[in-house]
């Protein structure tokens, strides 16, 4: 089963996704487009890479190419596919240069992209290559004012924000993306980042186990009660490792278990080198009886 894009926003409720993760260390550029070869070719929903700008294991003298640029690349090559970052780090560009980034790779892929995004933590990363790293504090209350910058980038003709952090001063912006939207996926469980999630998330990736998850998704659904938001208009997202691709069994059973408790997206990493028989028996088999067993449940 072949499903297409959301279309600016998020896929139907009741409808399982299923994707896959290439953080992109220790990867050339022919591994990256075999591996999404694989994904748009064995009828998965969406690929991602990562937002970090040197190899995060094995050692950091490993090929890692930049996000949003490899994702351009990538993007002409598939038609199918949706596609990020799991996810942007806020301060590793300004707002403005972020967005405008997200609309460009919207309209080079005909409105396909998903925009992650997170308010960062790898603290060496940033004393490395010279990135301002502020407060924990500081970047949460910057991802909220980038949050209110990037909806009015998609409304006004010109724009004007005056926040503690950011100032824009009547900035004209288009084009506007494809569908009027960029959907926003924001992976965090603080207490603060929750609010903002709240209000601007259409996706959420909340970690942890089936009973932490379900936890801190009873805490978005008050939290969106608060502001008069209905909490199912935030698709609950997994990010849940390559180990669950050990097995049929094990993959099947970690499916099941999260989509209890509200998941409806599943992501996983992918291993370096030749995607194995288990990995194409899952996505080509596995994954199309889920579908069927749990689309409409």
């Amino acid at each position: 089963m072949v499903t297409g894009p959301t279309m600016g926003g998020n896929p139907p409720a009741d409808k399982v996704h299923f994707g896959i993760v290439t953080g992109q260390h220790w990867l050339n550029w022919e591994d990256l487009k075999y591996q999404w070869s694989f994904a748009e070719e064995s009828g998965l929903d969406s690929a991602w890479g990562f937002d970090h700008f040197y190899s995060m294991y094995n050692g950091d003298q490993g090929p890692c190419f930049e996000g949003n640029t490899m994702l351009a690349g990538l993007s002409q090559h598939f038609t199918r596919l949706q596609f990020g970052l799991m996810v942007t780090g806020l301060t590793h560009r300004h707002p403005s240069i972020l967005f405008k980034e997200a609309v460009t790779l919207d309209h080079m892929s005909g409105g396909r992209f998903i925009l992650g995004i997170g308010a960062a933590w790898n603290e060496p990363e940033h004393e490395w290559y010279g990135i301002p790293f502020p407060s924990a504090r500081d970047r949460v209350d910057r991802f909220g004012e980038a949050m209110e910058i990037f909806r009015r980038y998609e409304t006004d003709e010109h724009t004007t924000f005056e926040g503690q952090h950011y100032q824009i001063k009547n900035a004209p912006f288009q084009p506007k993306p494809v569908h009027g939207h960029i959907p926003i996926l924001v992976g965090s469980r603080g207490k603060r980042m929750m609010r903002h999630i709240a209000k601007y998330a259409d996706q959420w990736d909340g970690r942890g186990t089936p009973e932490e998850y379900a936890q801190h998704s009873a805490r978005l659904d008050e939290l969106c009660r608060e502001i008069g938001r209905d909490p199912s208009e935030i698709r609950r997202v997994l990010a849940g490792g390559g180990h669950n691709f050990a097995s049929e069994d094990v993959f099947r059973k970690h499916v099941e278990a999260y989509h209890a408790v509200g998941v409806r997206t599943f992501l996983f990493d992918m291993p370096l080198g030749e995607v194995s028989p288990t990995i194409r028996n899952i996505a080509e088999k596995v994954i199309p009886e889920l579908r069927q067993q749990l689309d409409g449940e």
